[in-house]
């Protein structure tokens, strides 16, 4: 039977995430809000196209319909691991449908680390990137770096350094 060492899910909830958000939205509805007033509440044309206030607001929706569809899937992402007596568990929603699994038998060698996520990777998400392997981040500078025997590298995020340092001796040294 599997005991549950650890277990811990992830999402992108960085305050300046919102914040470019928030711009990029007001970049888009500052400008369609003032070409409708001056166009259809003023009547004040500055085209002598009296299409050119439609195609403009339509062009504003269908972008602000796809900046809203991109940041929705932006907060759909998750980052789920857990540690079992059996292994480990990594699941990066909804990038992967299944948990990638990763048995203590596979692992070389495994560490706690500070990681810099746009040097080392290009930023966070699921990563790959050459020498420094596969990388499985969400926010933060903390993870657990895993050497297997076959040469892999993986990195996992965290934000509970303890106990998944905690989790990990106890799944190498095979106890319950």
């Amino acid at each position: 039977m599997e005991k549950l060492l650890f277990s811990e899910e992830q999402r992108f909830t960085q305050w300046w995430l919102w914040l470019i958000m928030c711009f990029t939205l007001l970049a888009v509805i500052i400008p369609i809000s003032i070409s409708v007033q001056q166009e259809w509440v003023l009547e004040l044309s500055f085209s002598e196209q009296p299409s050119s206030v439609t195609e403009t607001v339509i062009a504003g929706l269908v972008t602000l319909v796809v900046m809203l569809g991109i940041f929705a899937l932006i907060f759909t992402f998750r980052l789920k691991t857990k540690i079992t007596t059996k292994g480990i568990s990594v699941l990066f929603q909804p990038v992967h449908r299944k948990w990638k699994q990763i048995t203590p038998d596979s692992i070389e060698h495994y560490e706690i680390r500070n990681y810099r996520a746009n040097l080392e990777y290009g930023g966070h998400g699921a990563r790959r990137r050459g020498k420094s392997g596969h990388a499985f981040t969400i926010s933060g500078k903390t993870g657990l770096q895993l050497q297997l025997k076959n040469g892999q590298k993986i990195l996992i995020g965290t934000q509970k350094k303890q106990s998944i340092e905690y989790a990990m001796r106890k799944l190498m040294r095979g106890e319950e």
